[in-house]
């Protein structure tokens, strides 16, 4: 099956990257992981489907990824091809990541306890 060129692909459905199409900087969200060894993996390392990573650096061998809750999670970069994330590198206002659900829920904790 042929793939649609950009000229008949709709705009409003994001085209699928891979992990190891990442630069320095960028933030994606993890969209999907394609075999269940390497979900294993990336559980280990501290990454799951939905989350948000930001790139800190990236070499042909491996990339490094700040995770949710702000840890350098190593990744090899033959395991990143089979990696989907969102195309915008954008975090939707209607699916914040775990770290901030967790920050808020820290902000509330600390404000019931100074009362």
């Amino acid at each position: 099956m042929n793939e649609p060129n950009s000229a008949t692909r709709d705009p409003n459905v994001p085209a699928v990257r891979s992990l190891a199409d990442i630069r320095r900087g960028e933030t994606v969200r993890i969209r999907g992981i394609l075999f269940g060894a390497l979900r294993e993996l990336c559980r280990n390392i501290g990454i799951q489907e939905g989350d948000d990573v930001r790139c800190r650096g990236a070499s042909r061998a491996a990339l490094l990824l700040e995770t949710v809750d702000g840890r350098t999670a190593v990744l090899d970069s033959d395991w990143a091809r089979f990696i989907q994330i969102s195309a915008t590198g954008q975090v939707l206002p209607a699916q914040k990541s775990r770290q901030a659900s967790t920050a808020a829920s820290w902000r509330r904790s600390a404000d019931i306890n100074d009362r």
